[in-house]
């Protein structure tokens, strides 16, 4: 019965990063119903970030049973779309953040995992140089890492985090911490999940 239960939620897991993929890749196309057209001149063009931080996994975070610490190396492209929300402070444009995040850990030392995640993103852009936003996503991960409780070098990741860009013209910063969920979504035995906060510092590319 404990079995079927596990395997029950690990079914939930794969199907909560499909649809976060696939809300992802809806919310990436410009021509949904109702986005403000009236706009277009005023849409921002794609950026590239250069995030870099550090991670810790938390036993007894959910089934979480390794501590594990990571330094993570993130590159975000950064893609905004048409649709504009709200007034005032309130005011918000969608994108979609492509990542390709590499994660090397430093307890346990074992090899570095490599993904590919796609996020939702919601910025308040109501200041002209400080801009809250949030986002969730997920995407596949790949690792060679031995790490107690885990197994499959193909996993999944979901995620949500809070952050705030700063604008300086063409050059930028941001900070932000994000929740970050990896297991391999029950493709095979054992499958303890890392439940981990991530705090990162991002550095907007000039081009």
């Amino acid at each position: 019965m404990e079995t079927h239960s596990l395997q029950m939620h690990c079914r939930r897991i794969i199907l909560l990063q499909l649809q976060l993929l696939v809300i992802a890749f809806i919310a990436s196309s410009p021509g949904i119903a109702g986005d403000n057209l009236d706009n277009q001149e005023k849409l921002p063009s794609n950026s590239w970030y250069l995030l870099v931080g550090a991670g810790s996994s938390h036993p007894g975070w959910g089934a979480t049973q390794e501590k594990v610490e990571t330094t993570d190396i993130i590159l975000r492209q950064k893609r905004p779309q048409t649709r504009t929300r709200g007034e005032s402070w309130y005011l918000n444009r969608k994108s979609v953040l492509v990542e390709i995040p590499l994660t090397l850990l430093r307890e346990p030392d074992e090899p570095a995992m490599i993904g590919f995640t796609m996020n939702v993103n919601w910025t308040f852009i109501a200041s002209q140089r400080f801009q809250p936003f949030i986002f969730a996503g997920g995407g596949p991960v790949y690792t060679k890492a031995e790490i107690p409780g885990t197994s499959s070098r193909l996993k999944g990741s979901y995620q949500a985090g809070i952050g705030l860009d700063f604008l300086l013209g063409r050059f930028g910063m941001s900070v932000e911490y994000r929740y970050h969920h990896l297991s391999n979504g029950g493709l095979k035995e054992p499958n303890a999940p890392l439940n981990s906060g991530k705090l990162l510092l991002g550095f907007r590319l000039p081009f």
